[in-house]
């Protein structure tokens, strides 16, 4: 909430800041990889991260300063997965697979800089409301939503072209990574024991003594999905001669 507030804020103050910008609109749809990513599960040979996918789509608006600087704030639905293989040195086990699911509504706040030759490059920090966290075991799906918390807050960071479009119309492709600082995992899902949720948790390492982790490590989420982005500029900001801040739409 203290996240939305500040977004709010600074949407706000910069708009009645700057009266030679204006403000464009948005839609875009994503695609790529999406990993969980844990230090024990990379440091175990017997567990396989396997590269698995998402996707996303949503809108964004954006402050323009001037044609080189802008502030976007984005409301993107993700869908995101991770599958994990265990392939036990004890060829008396057979190898299992668990899938992993979960939705978030992702609000990443970017600087963005627009270079002369149609090119960007963007930073800035994402928060994420994740929710329908499932998992499919052994053909059995279960819901896990509580092994989840319920925000995490990230980082992003992008790059990208515009690349054909009119006066106001425009289509845009890009690269965006992402990656979760906060652990993923809550106290249901065993954060901060040696036994957690999704792999060391009973399941997949089933027969294997020797597979307990010895110390506990995060579990963060990370992305790198290819958008493309449709944008339309809404409107001039203006300002009065007696210094009221308006806009003027297209």
């Amino acid at each position: 909430m203290r996240f939305l507030t500040f977004l709010a804020l600074s949407f706000f103050i910069s708009l009645n800041t700057y009266s030679q910008g204006w403000i464009d609109g948005g839609i875009k749809g994503g695609f790529g990889v999406t990993q969980l990513i844990n230090q024990n599960v990379w440091d175990n040979s017997e567990v396989v991260n396997k590269i698995s996918f998402g996707k996303s789509f949503g809108g964004k608006l954006g402050l323009n300063f001037n044609l080189n600087y802008q502030i976007t704030v984005d409301f993107i639905y993700t869908l995101a997965s991770q599958e994990f293989e265990f392939q036990p040195n004890n060829q008396g086990l057979k190898t299992r697979s668990k899938f992993i699911s979960y939705n978030s509504f992702d609000i990443p706040l970017l600087f963005r800089r627009n270079s002369d030759n149609g090119s960007f490059l963007e930073i800035g920090p994402q928060i994420s409301f994740i929710k329908n966290v499932e998992q499919e075991f052994l053909g059995v799906t279960k819901n896990m939503e509580t092994s989840f918390q319920k925000t995490n807050f990230g980082a992003v960071v992008g790059i990208g072209s515009f690349m054909m479009g009119s006066k106001n119309l425009y289509l845009v492709f890009g690269l965006r990574a992402h990656y979760g600082f906060q652990d993923i995992l809550s106290d249901e899902g065993g954060k901060n024991s040696n036994v957690y949720f999704p792999v060391n948790d009973g399941q997949l390492n089933t027969g294997v003594d020797t597979f307990e982790f010895e110390s506990y490590k995060k579990t963060s989420p990370i992305s790198l999905l290819a958008y493309l982005e449709v944008n339309y500029d809404l409107a001039y900001i203006v300002r009065s001669n007696c210094k009221r801040t308006a806009l003027k739409f297209f």
